[in-house]
């Protein structure tokens, strides 16, 4: 009997992710037509906030009551949970019509991770410890403000209204700002029972804390990445899918990174996370082989399949 209402969680968690996943992408393809913009766009922005919202408030909540270790690595493991297996999954299911990623967001996306690598390497103290500070928390926000602008200023430029229109409904304000709510609501109710029923389970068979630590609560975090990405595309839009992912690191690295900063300066152990930055930067660096359109035309499922056992050999050695 112990056994049913952590699995009752989980269930519960998954029905939420479902239907908050699609709400969300409905309300974010209405938003695209009325504002007459991109999906990547809408990708980027809406939906990349509404899905990051976990990771926002764990990392604002760690840092509060000074765990930064905690949340600076729930950011570089939701980074390489999202391209690994969100936008792996993305590119194995859409492969017979891959699509690039923005070339401006990607770019912001790669220069950021980038600066935010060297940063740490060369700011780190003889014990091997950087420290972010608000000054720099200041700056990673007006950054990210900047990119956000630029971002809509090429969108407008280049719409893609006929992917819009073909999956829009045409829906009044109400019924759109309805569902843009429950889509949030439905995707942080969600990932919070999913966790929670996890937890609950894991720890009556007995599995330690760090493992659910690494496996569930990284999973959880990440999860209405992956549920809103699997809407888009059950929807017609990759490119919502994929600039859901895209948009979800920019908001990770610069804009989560920063707000925690700005709380109290971060500190960055280095010799704990040195791995994962570097993954998380390669595997940031390999998303610019999505903007050869004949490369990824070829590639796009074994770039998703490499993506994908990446983040698990990663998950292996973390574990094992």
């Amino acid at each position: 009997m112990e056994y049913l209402l952590p699995i009752g969680f989980i269930l519960l968690g998954l029905v939420f992710l479902i239907i908050g996943g699609d709400r969300l992408v409905s309300a974010a393809v209405e938003l695209a037509l009325r504002f007459k913009v991109s999906p990547l766009f809408i990708g980027i922005t809406v939906v990349a906030a509404g899905t990051s919202l976990p990771e926002l408030l764990v990392s604002l909540i760690a840092q509060s009551e000074g765990q930064s270790g905690l949340s600076i690595g729930n950011v570089i493991g939701s980074n390489i949970f999202n391209i690994g297996l969100v936008l792996g999954t993305v590119l194995i299911w859409t492969y017979k019509k891959p699509t690039a990623p923005g070339l401006t967001e990607t770019i912001g996306l790669l220069i950021g991770s980038l600066l935010f690598t060297l940063y740490l390497y060369f700011a780190r103290d003889a014990d091997g410890t950087a420290t972010i500070t608000k000054e720099i928390g200041l700056l990673m926000e007006l950054a990210f403000v900047m990119l956000i602008y630029l971002t809509l200023r090429n969108s407008k430029k280049n719409p893609a209204t006929e992917e819009v229109e073909q999956i829009a409904r045409g829906a009044g304000s109400i019924t759109v700002i309805l569902s843009l709510v429950i889509g949030i609501l439905g995707l942080w109710f969600g990932a919070k029972l999913l966790v929670a029923g996890a937890v609950s389970l894991a720890t009556i068979l007995g599995v330690s804390d760090t493992i659910i630590g690494l496996t569930i609560v990284a999973a959880g975090t990440g999860a209405p990445e992956l549920f809103a990405s699997i809407a888009a595309i059950r929807r017609g839009s990759a490119s919502m899918a994929v600039g859901n992912v895209v948009g979800s690191n920019l908001f990770n690295t610069i804009a989560i990174v920063g707000a925690a900063a700005l709380v109290k300066p971060l500190r960055v152990d280095l010799n704990e996370l040195r791995t994962d930055l570097i993954l998380n930067l390669v595997l940031t660096l390999s998303i610019c082989f999505l903007l050869l359109p004949k490369l990824a035309a070829g590639t796009g499922r074994l770039i998703g399949v490499l993506f994908v056992a990446t983040y698990f050999c990663w998950l292996a050695s973390v574990l094992f």
